[in-house]
């Protein structure tokens, strides 16, 4: 019997590419949603998260 998991594996790129503000303007349906929710008037047009950027080697591995 297979061992079951939880269907949400999170992952800070894959929401970005998905749900960013690049990847719904690319789209004319995503255009749709982000239009939609200027009119409704949220201070938010992107889900939490989304917004966060990527440090590229500023760390150095210690």
């Amino acid at each position: 019997m297979p061992k079951t998991f939880r269907t949400y594996q999170p992952s800070k790129r894959t929401r970005k590419q998905q749900f960013g503000f690049r990847a719904r303007t690319k789209t004319a349906n995503g255009r749709d949603i982000l239009r939609r929710r200027r009119r409704a008037g949220r201070k938010r047009l992107l889900p939490k998260g989304v917004e966060v950027h990527f440090k590229r080697h500023t760390q150095q591995h210690a």
